[in-house]
């Protein structure tokens, strides 16, 4: 629900997983760079979705949250201020 509210509302069905595949095509079409952004800016993690589809992977990213739930709505709460901030 986080993602969601934090702009990422096309999501994958995590089906019992860890891991939400989301589209970031709304900001960016090169999620690696993405990535490496929100790792050096904000310290939080997420892998690129090229690393999973390398037809269409550059609009997505995946997200883990196997995580303690303090850190994760940490993680949510910095890349809902970044995208707000770039809005």
């Amino acid at each position: 629900d986080g993602l969601a509210g934090a702009g990422f509302a096309r999501l994958a069905p995590a089906d019992g997983a860890f891991y939400v595949y989301a589209a970031v095509d709304h900001l960016t079409d090169d999620a690696q760079a993405l990535c490496r952004t929100w790792l050096h800016d904000l310290g939080v993690a997420a892998t690129p979705g090229i690393d999973f589809d390398p037809a269409e992977g550059h609009r997505f990213v995946r997200f883990s949250f196997a995580g303690d739930a303090g850190t994760m709505a940490e993680a949510v709460r910095r890349l809902d201020a970044w995208v707000r901030a770039r809005a």
